[in-house]
């Protein structure tokens, strides 16, 4: 006995994708503008500023987009097995060097941020130095 799949029509398929398309530019959008905020993202936050259903954010395309930008960390939940697909073992890598990648960016910015501050702690002890100057 055959099973027939049937196959969507490609107007139907390009609705979905643009669909995709458009959910992962509002999330990457509301991300970027939390964190340019200060916010330390979550999801429920993203729920708030998108206004999107929290279902949303378990697709696979959204959680892709999260952990790039760092809200979710990948799951380790599915190992690559010799029954994983190629495309989803793909994935995963993509997936797990989107996260490397910003972290490693989230490293230089706080490296940046330490020798600024360390240049400020400098000139305040100097500056401190002088005014107590009188003092010996």
């Amino acid at each position: 006995m055959f099973i027939l799949k049937k196959k969507l029509p490609p107007s139907l398929v390009q609705k979905q994708q643009s669909e995709r398309d458009a959910t992962v530019t509002a999330v990457t959008d509301a991300i970027i503008e939390l964190e340019s905020q200060g916010y330390n993202t979550r999801i429920k936050d993203l729920i708030f500023v998108t206004g999107l259903s929290r279902s949303v954010f378990a697709k696979p395309h959204v959680r892709q987009v999260l952990v790039e930008y760092g809200v979710i960390n990948p799951s380790d939940e599915s190992p690559i097995t010799a029954n994983t697909t190629m495309r989803d073992a793909k994935m995963i890598i993509a997936e797990k060097n989107g996260y490397i990648q910003r972290l490693l960016f989230e490293n230089e910015q706080l490296r940046d941020e330490i020798e600024l501050l360390r240049g400020k702690i400098h000139l305040l002890t100097h500056k401190a130095a002088l005014d107590n100057s009188d003092l010996f």
